[in-house]
């Protein structure tokens, strides 16, 4: 837990100054220990790193009141941000918006579940982080990092920022729908963040941002007080640095009865038994992002690298293996994927509004009418879409049964004749690959828990990428192994250049 690996509670002169891009959750304890800084002063540096760089990249939304920051540093632990769909009581002095102008004054009657786990374990909510509006369930091909109150994230790795040519997802786009808590992290706005998956929305902007972060099995981290996309698939995951810093947000995130993740974090490779497939297999979607040859030449270089050097190693990794493609979610009828998002989030953004304490609107219909009635801000001429709100109030709706019959053919599909096959068919228990692929609607398919791992960086522009490792549910103590390993093995990510 964050209280057993930090502790703040040392208040001396700043001995040694602090580097916000590099520092890590257990190198600032042992600083703390030393009495080289105190509390305080550690919230302070990344504020000021917030002040100094947020308005190019885009990555909060809001920070706390100063008087309240620096109260809590002064009798609590880590600081932190978390992505503004997690609710946060006015009390701790942020609201709590999707990025859109008509919740701008909503308040909610409680934190979040995760974030009261996070709070008992000693953590400061500084901020909250920027994301894709909506958690990108606004409108069609909208850039990812924009919303409305945050504006548009920017990578910090990228020189020059978003290329306006780009597709939604292109090279040049920090990715969403957690841009900002990734970008926040990668830029030391802080050291450690929380964001949120429906599908691809902690891997995309993590694995661009050079972080390891999880989308864990379903169920493991609480979703109450989360602004849903889709209830069904919804989850809250972590972003750190380093695989440690990785585990014991993990923990705290999960709250009591969690699992000692940071004992798994051993930096070995033994008893991980990797099959990877072939990226050729598990290219990028080219909506997301054009064709790119230079990019496909140096990742799949880089990717089959990797490979021969665990080969090198004695790690057990086959490769290629073969895993069902993301084609078979459309055979045999509709995708019921896409059929259970979209028909599911009106009821669950209404009956997410009507827990509200106060709310301007209650309603999905009334974010569509308040988005248009204040189109200047929430329709820009570069950000024109609310089409997916749209089509999601057109949609009949599914009743319970309608939505577990989806999820039951998402799962014959992603799990046994996917994921469970595949392991189990080649004696592996870890499967890799390219994370900018459609492994990511695997993982949604299934419920089944991934992590990121940062590899290298684009020549081009500078934008990280890496892999991705999916398990089998429960096994998130065996991927932060791998993360742990992967880290000891591989080069040491870089810090952008700000």
């Amino acid at each position: 837990m964050l209280t057993r690996a930090l502790h703040f509670l040392h208040p001396a002169a700043m001995a040694k100054t602090i580097n916000p891009l590099e520092i890590t959750v257990l190198e600032l304890q042992n600083g703390l220990s030393n009495g080289d800084y105190d509390s305080v002063q550690v919230v302070q540096v990344h504020l000021d790193q917030i002040n100094k760089h947020n308005e190019r990249l885009r990555g909060v939304i809001q920070t706390a009141p100063t008087e309240i920051l620096f109260a809590a540093a002064r009798a609590l632990d880590q600081e932190l941000l978390v992505k503004d769909n997690i609710n946060t009581h006015p009390s701790l002095g942020m609201g709590t918006t999707g990025g859109s102008f008509a919740l701008l004054h909503a308040k909610p009657n409680a934190n979040a579940a995760v974030v009261e786990n996070l709070l008992e374990a000693g953590a400061i909510i500084i901020g909250k982080a920027n994301l894709s509006e909506l958690a990108c369930f606004k409108g069609d091909k909208l850039w990812c990092g924009w919303s409305a109150i945050g504006g548009q994230g920017q990578s910090p790795y990228v020189e020059g920022g978003l290329d306006p040519k780009d597709n939604f997802g292109g090279h040049s786009n920090p990715g969403g729908s957690s841009s900002g808590s990734a970008i926040s992290v990668a830029a030391g706005f802080a050291p450690i963040s929380v964001g949120t998956e429906t599908s691809g929305s902690l891997s995309m902007p993590a694995n661009r941002a050079a972080l390891f972060t999880m989308k864990s099995t379903l169920g493991l981290i609480p979703s109450e007080g989360i602004m849903p996309a889709c209830s069904y698939l919804d989850s809250a995951g972590p972003m750190a640095k380093t695989a440690l810093d990785f585990a014991y947000l993990l923990q705290a995130m999960i709250g009591k009865g969690s699992k000692d993740y940071a004992a798994a974090a051993t930096a070995r490779w033994d008893g991980i038994r990797i099959g990877a497939v072939d990226s050729v297999d598990w290219p990028m979607s080219t909506s997301q992002a054009a064709y790119e040859e230079a990019f496909v030449t140096q990742q799949r270089g880089e990717i089959g690298a990797v490979y021969e050097k665990l080969k090198e190693l004695g790690v057990v990794i086959k490769h290629p293996v073969s895993l069902i493609g993301i084609k078979e979610f459309d055979a045999d009828g509709p995708n019921p994927m896409g059929g259970l998002m979209l028909n599911n989030i009106q009821q669950n953004i209404d009956d997410y509004l009507a827990d509200l304490e106060i709310s301007p609107v209650r309603t999905m219909k009334e974010i569509v009418e308040f988005n248009r009635r204040y189109s200047l801000v929430e329709l820009p001429p570069d950000y024109p879409s609310q089409a997916y709100l749209e089509s999601a109030l057109e949609a009949k709706g599914w009743t319970k049964e309608e939505s577990e019959a989806a999820i039951q053919k998402m799962h014959g599909i992603a799990r046994e004749r996917g994921v469970d096959h595949t392991l189990r068919e080649n004696d592996i228990n870890v499967i890799i690959g390219p994370c900018d692929s459609r492994l990511d609607a695997i993982v949604t398919g299934s419920g089944y828990p991934c992590v990121t791992l940062p590899l290298s960086y684009y020549k081009r522009n500078g934008r990280p990428f890496g892999l991705i490792a999916i398990a089998t549910a429960g096994e998130e103590a065996l991927l932060v192994q791998l993360m742990s390993a992967w880290e000891a093995t591989f080069p040491k990510r870089q810090s952008p250049k700000l």
